[in-house]
């Protein structure tokens, strides 16, 4: 999955946003810091809590005891996340994966730049490169 460990399953809407509260506070977090985090959603208690068990089956927290609190902590960065999360919705609208496609176009701009040929004005410069002509 794009750097991430095959082993995580997806993450429903709901779930992300406990995690993106999870990645909000200091780690380890309690409950009750992840709780604080996400008290405008209106969730009880109980609810932050079945999320976080969700999140540990699917492999996206580690849960453990301190003194008599649990503590749960990310297993993959916010930023791993983010760039997974960004090429899954662009595979999703592209149809496939976009890292070909992106790589055929880069490799056409050099292309490009090397011989001289394409995007490239009159005079063998880049429009726009010249001097600011007043008006």
């Amino acid at each position: 999955m794009y750097g991430l460990p095959d082993r995580l399953r997806p993450l429903s809407a709901a779930e992300e946003q406990v995690m993106l509260a999870v990645w909000a506070c200091r780690e380890p977090a309690t409950r009750r810091d992840i709780d604080e985090k996400l008290r405008s959603k209106g969730w009880a208690p109980a609810t932050v809590l079945n999320f976080l068990y969700r999140l540990e089956e699917k492999g996206w927290v580690k849960s453990g005891k301190q003194g008599n609190h649990n503590i749960y902590a990310a297993t993959v960065t916010q930023r791993a996340y983010g760039v997974w999360s960004m090429r899954q919705r662009l595979d999703t609208l592209f149809g496939g994966p976009c890292r070909s496609r992106a790589g055929a176009g880069q490799r056409e701009r050099l292309r490009a730049e090397r011989t001289g040929t394409g995007h490239e004005g009159a005079g063998g410069k880049a429009p726009g490169s010249g001097r600011i002509r007043s008006v």
